[in-house]
């Protein structure tokens, strides 16, 4: 499934406009997503998101994981 397969799903399930990043979050564990996906999910920054809002988010988040050197961490060290 697609990420934007399941919010497609989520947003449908939850019948509203907009859903905070731990709702996504915790509907992605519960629809047990292959761990790249709920990798992504995982690094979806805090806040609302209205669907549309939530698809870009998750489309940069690979990208904002990829700054810095494998493994390491933003802010650790």
């Amino acid at each position: 499934m697609s990420l934007d397969a399941f919010l497609d799903d989520v947003y449908q399930y939850h019948g509203q406009e907009r859903l905070s990043r731990d709702e996504i979050h915790r509907a992605a564990v519960a629809a047990e997503l292959p761990a790249d996906q709920l990798a992504i999910v995982d690094g979806l920054p805090e806040g609302e998101y209205a669907q549309d809002e939530a698809s870009e988010a998750l489309r940069q988040v690979p990208d904002l994981l990829g700054e810095g050197e494998p493994g390491d961490r933003a802010g650790s060290g």
